[in-house]
């Protein structure tokens, strides 16, 4: 089991971080995966919004085992700080997969963004004003530009 905690050149702390971001990150694609099913495309639509979340959860997958059984050399651990700020993206990122469909696209949407931009480093009024953009772009493209229906808030049926 030590032989899955070391480098080639016997160093611990950098593969233990790697490994660990590479086991969550895997949770996170498996999730992903899974979640995407639920999601239903239109009549006699080719592809539905189901599609990019596998299509990202894959290379996310195979990237993820990479870290696990390939860690890189990285000895400084991050902060309490950072930490925390990975680990609430993280649950961001995994509360949004489930909460699209129930909520709809526009507020979980919103939502997420807001919270992972302030999470980077905005002010309130910066990150409400970046998510509601890319918020409203992302609905436009995916619903006007590429004609892929996405999650309506309940009781709203457009």
């Amino acid at each position: 089991m030590s032989d899955l905690l070391q480098d080639d050149a016997g160093r611990v702390p950098g593969v233990i971080g790697d490994r660990i971001a590479g086991a969550l990150l895997l949770v996170l694609a498996v999730g992903a995966w899974w979640l995407s099913h639920d999601l239903e495309s239109g009549f006699m639509q080719p592809i539905g919004p189901g599609e990019y979340p596998r299509l990202i959860s894959l290379p996310l997958a195979v990237l993820s085992l990479l870290l696990i059984l390939k860690p890189g050399l990285n000895q400084r651990w991050p902060g309490r700080a950072a930490l925390v700020r990975q680990a609430l993206t993280l649950l961001v990122l995994a509360s949004y997969a489930g909460l699209v469909k129930p909520l709809g696209f526009l507020p979980a949407s919103l939502v997420t963004v807001v919270l992972l931009v302030h999470l980077f480093g905005a002010a309130w009024k910066s990150a409400l004003v970046s998510g509601g953009v890319l918020t409203l772009s992302l609905y436009a493209l995916f619903e006007f530009a590429l004609g892929m229906p996405l999650p309506n808030m309940p009781g709203l049926d457009w």
